[in-house]
Protein backbone atom coordinates (compact mmCIF):
# COMPACT_ATOMS: atom_id res chain seq x y z
CA UNK A 1 0.00 0.00 0.00
CA UNK A 2 1.23 3.27 -0.45
CA UNK A 3 2.64 5.65 2.09
CA UNK A 4 -0.05 8.11 1.04
CA UNK A 5 -2.72 5.93 2.27
CA UNK A 6 -1.49 5.10 5.43
CA UNK A 7 -4.13 5.88 8.34
CA UNK A 8 -3.45 8.46 11.23
CA UNK A 9 -2.21 6.09 14.76
CA UNK A 10 -4.51 5.83 17.75
CA UNK A 11 -7.83 3.58 18.71
CA UNK A 12 -10.63 5.08 18.05
CA UNK A 13 -12.84 6.11 20.87
CA UNK A 14 -16.50 7.69 21.66
CA UNK A 15 -15.61 10.52 23.31
CA UNK A 16 -16.37 9.51 27.02
CA UNK A 17 -15.15 7.90 29.92
CA UNK A 18 -15.08 4.29 29.94
CA UNK A 19 -18.18 3.00 31.75
CA UNK A 20 -18.59 6.85 33.79
CA UNK A 21 -21.19 8.13 30.92
CA UNK A 22 -19.08 11.57 31.06
CA UNK A 23 -18.06 13.36 28.53
CA UNK A 24 -14.45 14.30 28.57
CA UNK A 25 -11.95 16.39 26.18
CA UNK A 26 -11.59 15.03 22.59
CA UNK A 27 -8.66 12.70 21.96
CA UNK A 28 -5.62 14.55 20.16
CA UNK A 29 -6.07 11.81 17.53
CA UNK A 30 -10.15 12.48 17.10
CA UNK A 31 -9.37 16.63 16.85
CA UNK A 32 -6.46 15.81 14.12
CA UNK A 33 -8.91 13.36 12.34
CA UNK A 34 -12.01 16.14 12.23
CA UNK A 35 -8.81 18.60 11.04
CA UNK A 36 -7.66 16.43 8.10
CA UNK A 37 -11.28 15.74 6.95
CA UNK A 38 -11.89 19.27 7.35
CA UNK A 39 -9.35 20.89 5.16
CA UNK A 40 -9.80 17.93 3.14
CA UNK A 41 -12.98 18.92 2.27
CA UNK A 42 -11.87 22.78 2.00
CA UNK A 43 -9.38 21.52 -0.78
CA UNK A 44 -12.27 19.36 -2.67
CA UNK A 45 -14.61 22.13 -2.14
CA UNK A 46 -12.08 24.89 -3.25
CA UNK A 47 -11.43 22.73 -6.44
CA UNK A 48 -15.33 22.80 -6.62
CA UNK A 49 -15.60 26.45 -6.89
CA UNK A 50 -12.84 26.59 -9.36
CA UNK A 51 -14.76 24.12 -11.41
CA UNK A 52 -17.44 26.59 -11.67
CA UNK A 53 -15.45 29.40 -12.24
CA UNK A 54 -13.44 28.51 -15.02
CA UNK A 55 -16.50 26.46 -16.80
CA UNK A 56 -18.72 29.81 -16.74
CA UNK A 57 -15.65 32.61 -17.60
CA UNK A 58 -14.30 30.28 -20.54
CA UNK A 59 -18.07 29.43 -21.67
CA UNK A 60 -18.75 33.28 -21.72
CA UNK A 61 -15.63 33.80 -23.50
CA UNK A 62 -15.91 31.29 -26.03
CA UNK A 63 -19.84 32.54 -26.99
CA UNK A 64 -18.12 36.31 -26.96
CA UNK A 65 -15.58 35.13 -29.49
CA UNK A 66 -18.28 33.49 -31.95
CA UNK A 67 -20.13 35.99 -31.57
CA UNK A 68 -17.63 38.53 -32.25
CA UNK A 69 -15.66 36.78 -35.28
CA UNK A 70 -19.27 36.48 -36.84
CA UNK A 71 -20.15 40.15 -36.55
CA UNK A 72 -16.19 40.78 -38.23
CA UNK A 73 -16.03 38.10 -40.66
CA UNK A 74 -19.85 37.41 -41.80
CA UNK A 75 -18.50 34.12 -41.08
CA UNK A 76 -18.68 31.38 -38.28
CA UNK A 77 -15.60 30.26 -36.58
CA UNK A 78 -14.13 27.06 -38.18
CA UNK A 79 -16.39 27.72 -41.27
CA UNK A 80 -19.27 25.94 -39.69
CA UNK A 81 -21.61 27.49 -36.99
CA UNK A 82 -22.09 23.64 -35.31
CA UNK A 83 -18.49 22.64 -35.56
CA UNK A 84 -17.84 25.79 -33.68
CA UNK A 85 -20.02 25.53 -30.91
CA UNK A 86 -18.96 21.70 -30.23
CA UNK A 87 -15.34 22.67 -30.29
CA UNK A 88 -15.80 25.46 -28.28
CA UNK A 89 -18.08 23.64 -25.68
CA UNK A 90 -15.33 20.84 -25.85
CA UNK A 91 -12.47 23.01 -25.14
CA UNK A 92 -14.15 24.79 -21.98
CA UNK A 93 -15.46 21.21 -20.85
CA UNK A 94 -11.43 19.87 -20.38
CA UNK A 95 -10.60 23.38 -18.98
CA UNK A 96 -13.08 23.12 -16.56
CA UNK A 97 -11.15 19.36 -15.14
CA UNK A 98 -8.10 19.99 -15.82
CA UNK A 99 -7.19 23.18 -14.19
CA UNK A 100 -8.96 22.77 -10.75
CA UNK A 101 -8.50 18.90 -10.43
CA UNK A 102 -4.81 19.40 -11.05
CA UNK A 103 -4.50 22.36 -8.47
CA UNK A 104 -6.37 19.61 -6.06
CA UNK A 105 -3.82 16.96 -6.81
CA UNK A 106 -1.22 19.61 -6.52
CA UNK A 107 -2.61 20.69 -3.11
CA UNK A 108 -3.03 17.17 -1.53
CA UNK A 109 0.43 16.36 -2.85
CA UNK A 110 -0.73 13.37 -4.53
CA UNK A 111 1.44 11.01 -6.67
CA UNK A 112 -0.31 11.14 -10.14
CA UNK A 113 0.27 7.21 -10.44
CA UNK A 114 -1.47 7.25 -7.26
CA UNK A 115 -4.01 9.53 -8.49
CA UNK A 116 -4.77 7.39 -12.17
CA UNK A 117 -4.26 3.79 -11.07
CA UNK A 118 -3.69 1.76 -14.33
CA UNK A 119 -3.63 -2.00 -14.02
CA UNK A 120 -4.61 -4.67 -16.81
CA UNK A 121 -8.10 -5.63 -16.03
CA UNK A 122 -9.54 -9.14 -17.17
CA UNK A 123 -11.37 -8.64 -20.59
CA UNK A 124 -14.59 -11.19 -19.01
CA UNK A 125 -14.74 -9.14 -15.99
CA UNK A 126 -14.96 -5.64 -18.55
CA UNK A 127 -17.74 -7.63 -20.71
CA UNK A 128 -20.24 -9.24 -17.43
CA UNK A 129 -19.82 -5.75 -15.78
CA UNK A 130 -21.34 -3.51 -19.04
CA UNK A 131 -24.77 -4.87 -18.87
CA UNK A 132 -24.90 -4.66 -14.42
CA UNK A 133 -23.86 -1.00 -15.36
CA UNK A 134 -26.87 -0.76 -17.79
CA UNK A 135 -28.91 -2.46 -15.50
CA UNK A 136 -28.19 -0.36 -12.63
CA UNK A 137 -28.92 2.45 -15.11
CA UNK A 138 -32.51 1.40 -15.56
CA UNK A 139 -32.47 1.20 -11.85
CA UNK A 140 -31.76 4.60 -11.52
CA UNK A 141 -33.83 5.95 -14.37
CA UNK A 142 -37.07 4.41 -12.27
CA UNK A 143 -35.49 6.31 -9.35
CA UNK A 144 -35.58 9.76 -10.81
CA UNK A 145 -38.51 9.06 -12.37
CA UNK A 146 -40.38 8.50 -8.88
CA UNK A 147 -38.60 11.41 -7.61
CA UNK A 148 -40.19 13.65 -10.57
CA UNK A 149 -43.24 12.77 -9.53
CA UNK A 150 -43.04 13.78 -6.43
CA UNK A 151 -41.36 16.70 -7.18
CA UNK A 152 -44.25 17.45 -9.33
CA UNK A 153 -46.83 17.90 -6.06
CA UNK A 154 -44.48 21.07 -5.35
CA UNK A 155 -45.62 22.49 -8.93
CA UNK A 156 -41.88 22.19 -10.41
CA UNK A 157 -40.25 19.49 -12.21
CA UNK A 158 -36.73 18.72 -13.07
CA UNK A 159 -35.23 18.78 -16.50
CA UNK A 160 -31.81 18.70 -18.10
CA UNK A 161 -29.93 20.86 -20.98
CA UNK A 162 -29.50 18.27 -23.67
CA UNK A 163 -26.86 19.17 -26.41
CA UNK A 164 -28.24 20.05 -29.07
CA UNK A 165 -28.41 17.45 -31.93
CA UNK A 166 -25.74 16.90 -34.70
CA UNK A 167 -26.84 17.90 -38.33
CA UNK A 168 -23.52 17.82 -40.16
CA UNK A 169 -20.80 14.48 -40.17
CA UNK A 170 -18.22 16.43 -38.28
CA UNK A 171 -20.91 17.67 -36.33
CA UNK A 172 -22.01 13.98 -35.42
CA UNK A 173 -18.53 12.76 -34.33
CA UNK A 174 -17.56 15.82 -31.83
CA UNK A 175 -21.20 15.52 -30.58
CA UNK A 176 -20.33 11.79 -29.93
CA UNK A 177 -16.77 13.19 -28.52
CA UNK A 178 -18.48 15.45 -26.18
CA UNK A 179 -20.89 13.04 -25.13
CA UNK A 180 -19.31 9.66 -24.49
CA UNK A 181 -15.34 9.62 -24.69
CA UNK A 182 -14.27 12.73 -23.06
CA UNK A 183 -16.88 12.44 -19.75
CA UNK A 184 -15.48 8.33 -19.49
CA UNK A 185 -12.06 10.24 -19.55
CA UNK A 186 -12.16 13.26 -17.38
CA UNK A 187 -14.82 12.50 -14.77
CA UNK A 188 -13.27 9.28 -14.12
CA UNK A 189 -9.72 10.02 -13.89
CA UNK A 190 -11.60 13.10 -11.44
CA UNK A 191 -13.65 11.33 -9.18
CA UNK A 192 -12.84 7.86 -8.96
CA UNK A 193 -9.00 8.67 -10.02
CA UNK A 194 -8.28 11.72 -8.25
CA UNK A 195 -11.11 12.43 -5.10
CA UNK A 196 -11.38 8.80 -4.44
CA UNK A 197 -7.67 8.10 -4.25
CA UNK A 198 -7.04 11.05 -2.24
CA UNK A 199 -9.90 9.83 0.09
CA UNK A 200 -8.64 6.16 0.69
CA UNK A 201 -6.79 7.57 3.84
CA UNK A 202 -9.83 8.40 5.56
CA UNK A 203 -11.36 4.51 4.64
CA UNK A 204 -12.43 3.27 1.16
CA UNK A 205 -16.55 2.96 2.23
CA UNK A 206 -15.77 6.57 2.86
CA UNK A 207 -14.33 7.28 -0.18
CA UNK A 208 -16.12 5.42 -2.30
CA UNK A 209 -19.55 7.52 -0.90
CA UNK A 210 -17.86 10.94 -1.15
CA UNK A 211 -16.59 10.30 -4.76
CA UNK A 212 -20.11 8.74 -6.20
CA UNK A 213 -22.10 11.55 -4.03
CA UNK A 214 -20.00 14.14 -5.83
CA UNK A 215 -19.96 12.86 -9.16
CA UNK A 216 -23.73 12.37 -8.96
CA UNK A 217 -24.14 16.20 -7.65
CA UNK A 218 -21.80 17.09 -10.68
CA UNK A 219 -24.42 16.42 -13.14
CA UNK A 220 -26.08 19.55 -11.85
CA UNK A 221 -30.07 18.41 -12.21
CA UNK A 222 -32.27 16.28 -10.46
CA UNK A 223 -32.70 13.77 -13.94
CA UNK A 224 -29.25 12.71 -13.89
CA UNK A 225 -27.99 12.95 -10.24
CA UNK A 226 -29.57 9.80 -8.73
CA UNK A 227 -28.78 7.83 -11.36
CA UNK A 228 -25.45 9.61 -11.85
CA UNK A 229 -25.10 8.47 -7.99
CA UNK A 230 -25.62 5.07 -8.18
CA UNK A 231 -23.25 4.08 -11.23
CA UNK A 232 -21.04 6.09 -9.28
CA UNK A 233 -21.07 3.59 -6.51
CA UNK A 234 -20.71 0.85 -9.12
CA UNK A 235 -17.87 2.70 -11.16
CA UNK A 236 -15.86 3.16 -7.33
CA UNK A 237 -16.47 -0.32 -6.42
CA UNK A 238 -15.08 -1.86 -10.02
CA UNK A 239 -12.38 0.45 -9.73
CA UNK A 240 -11.44 -0.87 -6.16
CA UNK A 241 -12.09 -4.13 -6.75
CA UNK A 242 -9.61 -4.38 -9.86
CA UNK A 243 -7.38 -1.42 -9.39
CA UNK A 244 -8.13 0.42 -12.47
CA UNK A 245 -9.45 3.44 -14.00
CA UNK A 246 -10.12 1.18 -17.00
CA UNK A 247 -12.76 -0.77 -16.36
CA UNK A 248 -14.98 2.59 -15.29
CA UNK A 249 -13.80 4.71 -18.68
CA UNK A 250 -14.85 1.59 -20.54
CA UNK A 251 -18.26 1.18 -18.82
CA UNK A 252 -19.11 5.49 -18.12
CA UNK A 253 -18.17 5.44 -22.27
CA UNK A 254 -20.76 2.57 -23.06
CA UNK A 255 -23.55 4.40 -20.75
CA UNK A 256 -22.80 7.57 -22.51
CA UNK A 257 -22.61 6.34 -26.11
CA UNK A 258 -25.81 4.44 -25.71
CA UNK A 259 -27.99 7.21 -24.09
CA UNK A 260 -26.43 9.38 -27.42
CA UNK A 261 -27.34 6.47 -30.23
CA UNK A 262 -30.62 6.42 -28.14
CA UNK A 263 -31.42 9.96 -28.56
CA UNK A 264 -30.30 10.50 -31.94
CA UNK A 265 -32.21 7.09 -33.16
CA UNK A 266 -35.82 8.12 -31.38
CA UNK A 267 -35.50 11.42 -32.39
CA UNK A 268 -39.07 12.19 -34.44
CA UNK A 269 -40.28 8.68 -33.74
CA UNK A 270 -43.78 8.52 -32.88
CA UNK A 271 -44.78 8.57 -29.39
CA UNK A 272 -46.10 5.11 -29.24
CA UNK A 273 -43.13 3.53 -30.75
CA UNK A 274 -40.73 5.49 -28.21
CA UNK A 275 -42.80 3.80 -25.59
CA UNK A 276 -42.30 0.66 -27.01
CA UNK A 277 -38.54 0.64 -27.66
CA UNK A 278 -38.35 2.18 -24.00
CA UNK A 279 -39.80 -0.95 -22.58
CA UNK A 280 -37.81 -3.49 -24.43
CA UNK A 281 -34.73 -1.34 -23.58
CA UNK A 282 -35.65 -1.03 -19.61
CA UNK A 283 -36.64 -4.85 -19.85
CA UNK A 284 -33.52 -6.45 -21.83
CA UNK A 285 -31.06 -4.42 -19.51
CA UNK A 286 -32.93 -5.44 -16.28
CA UNK A 287 -32.69 -8.67 -17.35
CA UNK A 288 -29.01 -9.37 -18.61
CA UNK A 289 -27.66 -6.90 -15.77
CA UNK A 290 -29.25 -9.28 -13.32
CA UNK A 291 -27.17 -12.12 -14.77
CA UNK A 292 -23.79 -9.92 -15.30
CA UNK A 293 -24.21 -8.80 -11.71
CA UNK A 294 -24.48 -12.82 -10.94
CA UNK A 295 -22.01 -14.48 -13.41
CA UNK A 296 -19.26 -11.73 -11.84
CA UNK A 297 -19.79 -12.49 -8.27
CA UNK A 298 -19.33 -16.34 -9.40
CA UNK A 299 -16.15 -15.12 -11.35
CA UNK A 300 -15.01 -13.25 -7.84
CA UNK A 301 -11.29 -14.12 -7.07
CA UNK A 302 -11.71 -13.57 -3.08
CA UNK A 303 -13.55 -11.25 -1.02
CA UNK A 304 -12.96 -7.76 -1.65
CA UNK A 305 -10.08 -5.95 0.23
CA UNK A 306 -11.47 -2.42 1.23
CA UNK A 307 -8.82 -0.30 3.16
CA UNK A 308 -10.43 -0.17 6.93
CA UNK A 309 -9.45 3.50 8.43
CA UNK A 310 -8.29 3.61 11.92
CA UNK A 311 -10.97 6.39 12.40
CA UNK A 312 -12.31 7.70 15.27
CA UNK A 313 -15.49 8.45 13.66
CA UNK A 314 -18.19 5.85 12.07
CA UNK A 315 -18.10 7.01 8.11
CA UNK A 316 -21.63 8.91 8.76
CA UNK A 317 -19.86 11.03 11.21
CA UNK A 318 -16.53 11.32 8.37
CA UNK A 319 -18.92 12.52 5.74
CA UNK A 320 -20.76 15.01 7.90
CA UNK A 321 -17.19 16.70 8.68
CA UNK A 322 -16.08 16.35 5.52
CA UNK A 323 -19.43 18.29 4.06
CA UNK A 324 -19.88 20.46 6.68
CA UNK A 325 -16.50 22.39 6.01
CA UNK A 326 -16.44 25.62 4.81
CA UNK A 327 -15.11 25.28 1.51
CA UNK A 328 -17.70 22.09 1.02
CA UNK A 329 -20.55 24.07 2.22
CA UNK A 330 -19.96 26.74 -0.13
CA UNK A 331 -19.31 24.13 -3.14
CA UNK A 332 -22.76 22.54 -1.99
CA UNK A 333 -24.26 26.58 -2.25
CA UNK A 334 -23.42 26.26 -5.45
CA UNK A 335 -24.33 23.11 -6.95
CA UNK A 336 -27.59 24.11 -5.41
CA UNK A 337 -27.73 27.24 -7.17
CA UNK A 338 -26.77 25.84 -10.64
CA UNK A 339 -29.62 22.45 -9.70
CA UNK A 340 -32.29 24.62 -9.09
CA UNK A 341 -31.88 26.57 -12.21
CA UNK A 342 -32.78 23.04 -13.93
CA UNK A 343 -36.29 23.31 -12.96
CA UNK A 344 -39.09 24.76 -14.59
CA UNK A 345 -42.45 25.04 -13.67
CA UNK A 346 -45.63 22.55 -14.49
CA UNK A 347 -47.79 24.47 -16.87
Amino acid sequence: MHEFYQPGSGVPGNGQAPGSGQAFAPHPGYVEEKRRLRRAGNLFGGATLLYFAVSVAFGLLFGFLISLIYQITGRHLFGNSEVSYYLLNIAAYVLSFALPFSAYVSFVKMPWRVAVPWKRVRVGTVLLSIPAAFGLSVVGTILTSVLSSLFSLTGYQPVVSDMPLPVTTPGLVLYFIQLAVLPAVLEEIAFRGILMQSLRRFGDWFALLVSSLMFGLFHLNMVQAPYAFLLGLWFGFLVLRTGSLRISMVLHGCINLSAGLMTLWLNGMPENWVLVVNLVYIVFWLTTGIAGFLFLALRARGPLQLYPAQSWMRTGQRVGVYLSSVGMILALLAILFFMLQNFERIV
